[in-house]
């Protein structure tokens, strides 16, 4: 049942309710048009396209944020509006992953603020890089950012929601490091500032934040005293709401309702006719209200389906399946993540009816978005890799810039005190033993300092080497990785067609199957390699070529393969039956593996496997 439960995410984004949505962003356009004094306009332009962005609206946000950003430069180059438009501006187009165009607004942000010379304005620069280097899963220099970012806010109490969102993402990190102390700390201080903001949206984020944080509690210890408490927060959700139409946004709302329903499904006991009630509740108003095209729609059916398969009305479960896949396909661009998982209730689904035609069918189509997905992680984290990089390498030019400047202002102040050295000679002609005296130890000074200064010229291109070569070695190791994350996967989808394969054969051949021993095999199959999976690639992210320099002969791919196979926990049967071999030339290949390691009879070639890291 995880598999469709929603936690909601910073600032994600019915009838009566819905329409006051509109009627809220409505009445702050007619502010806009009524303001007459500059500075109030662009608060309430910046207000509304960050309401845009945190809607996804993203065009709409970049209008009113250029809008904003005019209005700020017509009263002066200098004032801290210019600085919030271009960090809304760069907050935009990190989320739409145009990484460029964020740096570019972000570099502009930073010189508006070193004008003013003002710490706020500074602190929201600060911020918008904090929020890059966030959805580039840097988390250190995230975290730098933010602790900068707080440190340069003057009074805390005059900006609530600039202090809640940096609070907010500091529970974020401190949650995926696992430090659920640091994690409730944080996000009760987020909810300080959230409730001084008086902004609802944000105030409901955070409690359902805070929902999430009980959640965890409750699975680590158990208690029914944070189980109670897991649900209070989504409830002040949904009173929020109700009681400031338009305030709260849909999407928020939507995703407060299913995280209920997925709580009640993970926690409680759904053979109780009233959690179940409350589940269905709770999916049919998040249907009400969500939008068309949220991935909410597509979890809500999911958990409908569910109960529906609970209930044992498979007629029911598959209607709300299909309108889920449907959903997905209209998309023009699906959520793998989601398709996948209902693609997988309806194999299922159709396994329990016994149609294994069709549970083939989505088995393969699983298996083809499988596929998708791997492929657009994999381009996402390389682009995200590619944007660390330039960055990194930006920021070492701007410091070697400023090295050379310093330099040259150094030579500067020298060169003007030889100047003042020469003029004040002139007056002391008479005094020239002195004056060549003085001119000498002038001249001896500056070959001093410019000797001194090459040699440092020279230390700081042998740092200079030294750092690019450090890079170089963590962009093969982060290569490395991708590569060997790559190979892993490939096996298990070799695996999987050979699996289908088999099945489709006996299809044709109208061969007796055992469909519920081969997905029993086959999910024990998918967690031992997700298992090993992980070793491979976090644990021992050099295997393959670890492999390579043990080997005393070079290693064929066909070999790796084995090797990787092997080191999956695959016995001799499971290898021949996924490279359609005989077990014997298995046989024959281990015996040839141990010589190219130069193993000898009594060492297990399986275990030397596991052992090289």
């Amino acid at each position: 049942m995880r598999r469709f439960i929603l936690i909601v995410v910073w600032l994600v984004g019915g009838s009566t309710l819905s329409s006051a949505q509109q009627s809220y962003m409505d009445s702050l356009q007619m502010l806009i048009a009524k303001s007459t004094e500059k500075e109030k306009t662009v608060d309430l332009q910046q207000q509304l396209a960050d309401w845009y962005r945190t809607d996804e609206q993203d065009e709409a946000a970049i209008k009113l944020a250029e809008q904003s950003l005019r209005t700020s430069l017509e009263i002066s180059e200098n004032n801290i509006g210019v600085t919030k438009a271009d960090a809304i501006l760069s907050n935009v187009y990190t989320n739409r992953e145009d990484f460029e165009r964020s740096k570019e607004y972000i570099d502009k942000a930073y010189r508006s603020a070193k004008k003013q010379k003002n710490t706020l304005a500074m602190a929201y620069a600060h911020y918008a890089s904090a929020v890059l280097h966030s959805v580039l899963f840097d988390r250190e220099s995230t975290l730098k950012f933010l602790q900068q970012s707080l440190a340069n806010i003057p009074d805390k109490d005059k900006e609530p929601q600039l202090v809640c969102k940096i609070y907010y993402q500091l529970y974020g990190i401190y949650t995926e490091w696992n430090d659920m102390e640091k994690s409730r700390k944080y996000i009760q201080t987020a909810l300080l500032y959230a409730q001084k903001s008086g902004n609802k949206n944000l105030l409901a984020n955070v409690y359902s934040a805070i929902s999430v944080v009980y959640s965890f509690r409750y699975e680590l210890t158990n208690e029914k005293k944070y189980l109670d408490s897991i649900m209070q927060p989504l409830d002040d959700v949904i009173s929020l709401y109700k009681q400031h139409p338009g305030k709260v946004m849909k999407n928020t709302y939507a995703n407060c309702l299913i995280n209920k329903a997925s709580y009640y499904l993970l926690y409680y006991n759904t053979n109780d006719p009233l959690i179940k009630q409350k589940i269905r509740d709770n999916v049919n108003q998040a249907l009400e209200v969500a939008p068309a095209d949220n991935d909410v729609i597509s979890s809500a059916y999911g958990m409908l389906s569910e109960l529906s398969m609970a209930d044992n009305d498979l007629t029911a479960a598959e209607s709300y399946l299909s309108k889920a896949y449907q959903l997905q396909l209209q998309r023009k661009k699906p959520y793998y993540h989601t398709l996948i998982n209902v693609l997988n209730s309806l194999v299922s689904l159709h396994t329990k009816k016994g149609d294994y035609k069709n549970a083939l069918k989505y088995q393969q189509k699983m298996a083809e978005y499988n596929g998708l997905l791997f492929d657009k992680q994999s381009a996402s984290t390389t682009k995200r890799l590619e944007a660390q990089f330039e960055f990194g390498k930006k920021e070492k030019e701007i410091t070697s810039l400023q090295e050379k400047a310093e330099s040259r202002k150094r030579q500067n102040y020298l060169l003007l005190a030889l100047i003042g050295i020469g003029l004040t000679g002139t007056f002391f002609v008479f005094r020239s033993y002195h004056l060549n005296l003085r001119y000498s130890i002038a001249r001896e000074k500056q070959a001093t300092a410019e000797r001194n200064e090459a040699a440092m010229q020279v230390l700081y291109e042998q740092e200079e080497q030294a750092r690019l070569k450090v890079e170089q070695e963590l962009l093969t190791l982060k290569q490395q990785k991708l590569n060997d994350e790559v190979m892993a996967n490939h096996l298990q989808l070799e695996h999987k067609n050979n699996i289908l394969l088999q099945l489709q054969e006996k299809l044709a051949n109208e061969e007796p199957i055992n469909i519920q021993q081969i997905l029993r095999e086959e999910t024990r199959t998918d967690n031992e390699f997700e298992k090993a999976k992980y070793q491979i690639q976090e644990i021992h992210p050099n295997f393959f070529k670890n492999l390579n320099e043990k080997a005393i002969q070079k290693l064929t791919s066909l070999d790796q393969k084995y090797c990787a196979y092997l080191y999956l926990g695959l016995d001799t049967k499971q290898i021949a039956s996924i490279l359609n071999i005989e077990a014997k030339s298995v046989r024959m290949t281990k015996y040839r593996l141990k010589q190219k390691f130069a193993l000898d009879s009594e060492t297990d070639l399986i275990n030397y496997l596991k052992g090289i890291g």
